[in-house]
């Protein structure tokens, strides 16, 4: 066969599952799925191109010399941090503030508590340190917040903590030093101090990775970057060159945090930037394919194997946060606003020997060796096995890969631990869906109701391996105007397909503390600097002009508070004029943010933080629906058994092979509808149909 590129291909490496995307230029896509393969990503990376290319009828080297772009959203740096399987470090920072890390901004217990760790001060502690004070160097050096230098960096130092990074096994450095953001010069010429002694260490610098405000949160971030930059470079060039050796000539593309992509020379020096790259590619993938439905108000709902995770789109608006808390500590590190919990199909199910009560996750049975029945050593029941138990999950049809599931050992598994407390084996499998159900139904309200959404206006977008199989039940309860998940059997690889979607982008940002009324020549020095930067990247793309546009933010609050909010800077020459509508477009979205009347206009507003971020277009093309296999036969395709908790009882129920389904079909509860990596369950008094474009839409009402 032929290929029909150039091809849009995204692959997404999950704790669980490998996934890839292959979008034709018409927007036809094709999926492959792969067991992740955590001693060698890399193998599972090209394992899940070969399988999606198959569905071509082609092979890995064909599909990837005939694409445009290769774009990957990944985990390796995020379970590096995780697991603590990261760089020893060597932190030189200003003299008199080598405890700044320990000391925390004075946040240690709160950050990433669990709420009971939060209730019970005496079960809290506070993280061990980023970096251990043995490997923090002080170095005497001071810039003012104005960038002017008061004490001129003292070389000395630099060269003696060097001489001790032999003892130390320092494998990468961060430097971070006071108020670098507003002059790096001292930083700069520590850089070179390091390279020209150790050529071979990776060195981190504050000014780059995180140019803003605030020492501690831009030390964390800064130092996490280089924990993880050794590993990360050298993940990255393993893919890239593996692509390259394959047929691809064009650059490798990493998913940001923040929403977009960035070539694999620019990710291996900010590599910080691609934790939890992969469900960001989620959510942007349904911006955009939301927009084609005229639905701007999604929210989204990604269950995989390991976790659950759940973001909002408003008026076809991602929200950004400029802080997050990675592994309990607070880094200036900017992403689309998600939130998870360990509640995916590996989720392990496990009794609290304390209370006596069934409990699901956080932690997961992940890829190896999995789930119980997959029939690799695992042994200890997860969300998975229950759905088997249940019938949910079909014991006869393979998984990604060929995986075949044990339906024996699995239900002598869960039983086992029925018998502990008191259940047999399909209502102890019912108690572990429930509750895993309920906890990412928690989830959904957490970013709903009380942030201040009402989820009667939202439509819920159900993707990821699992989501399908549950979200008859987690969704149940909320209220939200429709279920859909998107383009069938794509759902099961979302998140690949949405980092196939992303745009090139690049962001460039400066702090700043300006008062209304503001200075105008020096809001409009800044932005001039940001700009200029940003169109030198441009040039080193090679895009012309009509290929990127410009987008500028800023981020304001009212004077003494804490928390800004981005606003986009309106267009035309900054004056007063300007000035005004900047402020009232910021007062709009502080009002839609946390209420009417709740903002507070006689206290001035301070802007702190000037941003401009180049943007690729014209890259992604348009989704449209697979194409559907010739029908051979209408309704049900079979049946079996089937426990469904509304009729504590088995029941005989009709199972349905998806790709045979017709535009506008409509199939009412209890039924199993089965695509080739994804199983939908519509539960009774529930109904579902097949869009025009597509996605399967979920009635959690029959009739509604």
């Amino acid at each position: 066969m032929k290929p029909k590129g150039p091809y849009c291909l995204g692959v997404d490496i999950g704790g669980t599952f490998t996934d890839c995307a292959i979008i034709d230029p018409e927007g036809e896509i094709r999926t492959g799925k792969v067991p992740t393969t955590p001693s060698d990503l890399a193998q599972g990376f090209f394992a899940s191109i070969e399988a999606a290319a198959a569905s071509l009828g082609l092979d890995a080297e064909r599909v990837l010399a005939a694409t445009a772009k290769l774009a990957h959203g990944t985990t390796a740096g995020v379970n590096a941090l995780v697991t603590g399987s990261v760089a020893r470090v060597a932190l030189l920072t200003t003299k008199g503030h080598a405890d700044a890390i320990r000391i925390m901004n004075d946040m240690g217990r709160a950050l990433g508590a669990s709420i009971e760790e939060q209730l019970d001060w005496s079960i809290s502690s506070r993280p061990e340190p980023i970096v251990p004070r043995e490997q923090v160097f002080e170095i005497s050096e001071r810039i003012d917040s104005g960038g002017d230098v008061v004490v001129g960096l003292s070389e000395a130092d630099v060269e003696a903590a060097l001489d001790r990074f032999a003892e130390k096994g320092i494998e990468a450095v961060a430097i971070a030093y006071l108020w670098s953001f507003a002059n790096p010069a001292h930083e700069i010429r520590t850089r070179e101090i390091v390279q020209r002694r150790f050529p071979e260490l990776y060195v981190s610098c504050g000014f780059e990775v995180a140019p803003r405000i605030s020492s501690y949160p831009r030390t964390t971030a800064t130092v996490m970057n280089a924990q993880i930059g050794p590993l990360m470079r050298a993940y990255i060039d393993r893919i890239a060159e593996g692509a390259r050796r394959r047929g691809y000539g064009g650059p490798l593309l990493l998913a940001q945090c923040d929403g977009g992509l960035l070539p694999a020379e620019a990710a291996r020096e900010f590599p910080i930037g691609t934790l939890q790259s992969g469900p960001v590619g989620g959510i942007a993938g349904a911006a955009k394919a939301s927009a084609s439905l005229d639905d701007e108000d999604v929210i989204v709902a990604d269950m995989g194997g390991t976790t659950f995770d759940v973001g909002a789109i408003s008026g076809g608006v991602l929200r950004r946060r400029n802080e997050s808390v990675v592994e309990r500590h607070l880094t200036h590190l900017r992403k689309v606003e998600i939130e998870s919990v360990g509640a995916g199909g590996g989720s392990v199910a496990w009794l609290d020997r304390e209370s006596g009560a069934l409990r699901v996750g956080p932690h997961s049975a992940g890829a190896d060796p999995g789930p119980i029945c997959y029939g690799r050593g695992g042994t200890q029941v997860t969300v998975t096995d229950a759905d088997l138990v249940l019938g949910v999950l079909n014991a006869e049809r393979p998984l990604a890969g060929g995986l075949r599931l044990d339906l024996e050992a699995a239900r002598k598994a869960v039983a086992e631990l029925g018998r502990e407390i008191g259940l047999d084996a399909l209502r102890c499998a019912a108690g572990i869906v429930e509750i895993v159900d309920r906890r990412m139904e928690d989830l959904l309200r957490r970013v709903t109701i009380q942030s201040g959404r009402d989820p009667r206006r939202f439509s819920l977008w159900a993707y990821g391996g699992a989501s399908a199989a549950h979200v008859g039940l987690f969704a149940s309860g909320l209220g939200v105007k429709r279920v859909l998940v998107p383009l069938n059997e794509t759902a099961s690889v979302w998140s690949a397909c949405g980092c196939a979607l992303l745009d090139q982008q690049r962001r460039y940002e400066a702090s700043a503390f300006l008062k209304t009324p503001f200075d105008l020549d020096e809001m409009q020095a800044q932005l001039a600097q940001l700009e200029r930067q940003a169109l030198g990247y441009v040039e080193t793309l090679g895009l012309a002009r009509g290929e990127f546009e410009l987008e500028r933010s800023a981020d304001l609050k009212y004077a003494l508070q804490v928390f800004e909010v981005e606003t986009p800077l309106p267009s035309g020459p900054i004056d007063r004029d300007w000035e005004e509508r900047l402020v009232a477009a910021f007062e709009r979205a502080y009002s839609d943010r946390f209420g009417p009347g709740t903002g507070y206009a006689a206290a001035g507003v301070t802007l702190t933080a000037l941003r401009v971020v180049v943007r690729s277009t014209g890259e992604s093309p348009a989704l449209r629906r697979p194409p559907a296999e010739a029908r051979s036969a209408s309704g049900a395709a079979g049946a079996r058994p089937v426990f469904w908790k509304e009729y504590d009882d088995s029941l005989e129920t009709p199972i349905f092979h998806g790709p045979e389904l017709g535009a506008r079909e409509r199939i009412a509860g209890p039924a199993i509808v089965e695509y080739p990596s994804t199983t939908v369950a519509v539960r009774p008094g529930q109904s579902l149909s097949v869009h025009p474009a597509g996605h399967l839409v979920l009635d959690l009402e029959e009739g509604a």
